[in-house]
């Protein structure tokens, strides 16, 4: 009997190769037919048959865009092999047939069962190189649409293939990016929107199971837009790639950005939900950290559900109806103020880091103002729930569901330089420990006990 490697590359190269065969066949005259979208790539003499490598005629098909000013490359419902990479250069849209990404199992026994028949491009670049040229890259005004993008050669071997990023804007630079509606269905590494200048960046409805690293955005000075980024483990669910991603995966990386808006951006099953670090260059446009407003979405299961190592002092980050499970981390390096309003909050996954809840260091301000918060893993018994080690605290108008007795609520060191304790509710007796030095308000505080 075949291992289930092979049995999963055999229907890699056989069943991704009747994804949209079907289709192909009817609409064969598509490439006189696409008047509506532009240039069509099967006029350039893409096959979309998963065997041949389209690379050559797919790029052509988008010089030729580029060379007229700009516009849209269609790329009709079939299964494109591309053995090298691709630049989607200024002012062109790639476009493929799919209006929302698609979410379906990719497995050895699905292929060519359930897979799409949509857009789909089959990435056999960069095998082994994590730092090598990205699959696709974004010039300026450009965007990628309506694509799904699937490594066959990835299986769950462990560590998982390390391949470059899927995405990425020009290795020189380039504004206005955009992804629409794109599947990416097992990266190692998703999205590079931070290795150099991306301003204006706009994503929206992109799925995937990234397993190294998910949506990576900095060097960015003008307002980035994030919207309905959905990264779940429908590829990797178990296994040594589950394995991998949940010690070493991080779905959302966010250094420098000015204004960056995360809309309904969630992740579940990594060891890093989301991380705001130090601009990864020294160049003096870029420097320090960055600021960003998470609204809804969150980060479920994973171990650091929000690690803050360091944002712009004078904004810092907001996260308003989210729903975060896992540990919130603050570093001794962040002076920048950190806001949970109205979420969820629903403490560690297996009190890994030594806290019930979240770590507080730095000299910012932390906020948690009208959230739930309730343990939900009955391994996560440590006190306390919010450890301030130093700076600044705010705990108002929250309601501890937990009703575990003994439960230690907050715990105030004496390096705290302000807190306010306030308004919250408990189902155990409400339990703060002061050991704060500089000024503390603990007061009306109710408990059911």
């Amino acid at each position: 009997m075949p291992s289930s490697i092979t049995r999963r590359t055999a229907f890699c190269s056989a069943g991704l190769a009747m994804l949209g065969t079907s289709r192909a066949a009817e609409v064969k005259d598509e490439a006189s037919a696409g008047s509506n979208h532009g240039i069509n790539a099967r006029a350039f003499g893409t096959k979309a048959d998963g065997i041949t490598d389209d690379t050559a005629a797919l790029q052509r098909a988008i010089d030729t865009a580029s060379v007229n000013g700009g516009g849209s490359v269609f790329v009709p419902a079939g299964t494109y092999r591309l053995n090298g990479q691709l630049i989607i250069k200024r002012n062109v849209t790639l476009e493929g047939v799919f209006t929302a990404p698609p979410t379906i199992p990719w497995t050895a026994d699905s292929l060519g069962k359930g897979a799409p028949n949509g857009s789909v491009l089959l990435a056999f670049s960069g095998k082994g190189e994590a730092d090598g040229t990205p699959f696709i890259q974004l010039d300026y005004n450009a965007t990628l649409k309506g694509i799904a993008v699937f490594h066959p050669e990835q299986t769950d071997t462990n560590p998982p293939i390390a391949y470059p990023w899927t995405i990425s804007s020009l290795l020189s630079g380039a504004d206005n990016c955009s992804i629409i509606d794109v599947l990416l269905v097992n990266p190692y590494k998703g999205v590079d929107f931070g290795g150099r200048h991306t301003g204006r960046h706009f994503i929206r409805n992109l799925n995937g199971a990234p397993l190294y690293r998910g949506l990576f955005i900095d060097h960015c000075i003008d307002v980035g837009r994030v919207e309905n980024v959905h990264f779940w483990p429908f590829w990797g669910a178990t296994g040594a790639a589950a394995e991998f991603r949940r010690k070493e995966g991080k779905a959302f990386v966010i250094g420098r950005s000015d204004w960056q808006h995360l809309t309904n951006c969630f992740c579940i099953d990594y060891e890093t939900g989301f991380q705001f670090i130090r601009c990864t260059s020294d160049a003096p446009a870029y420097q320090g950290g960055g600021n960003a407003h998470v609204i809804g979405g969150g980060a479920d299961g994973c171990n650091r559900a929000v690690h803050v190592v360091e944002m712009q002092g004078h904004s810092g980050a907001r996260f308003t109806n989210s729903q975060i499970y896992g540990d919130i981390i603050v570093e001794p390096t962040n002076n920048a103020p950190l806001t949970f309003n109205a979420c969820g909050l629903f403490g560690s996954m297996w009190a890994a880091n030594g806290i019930g809840l979240a770590r507080i260091e730095g000299g910012g301000k932390v906020s948690f103002t009208d959230c739930h918060i309730h343990c939900l893993d009955p391994r996560n018994t440590l006190r306390p729930l919010i450890h301030a080690k130093s700076g600044r605290l705010q705990v108002r108008g929250c309601d501890f569901i937990d009703g575990q007795a003994a439960r230690d609520h907050v715990l105030l060191d004496e390096a705290v330089l302000f807190a306010n304790i306030s308004d919250n509710t408990s189902r155990s007796a409400f339990m703060v420990i002061n050991r704060a030095q500089g000024k503390t308000v603990v007061r009306d505080n109710l408990s059911e006990a």
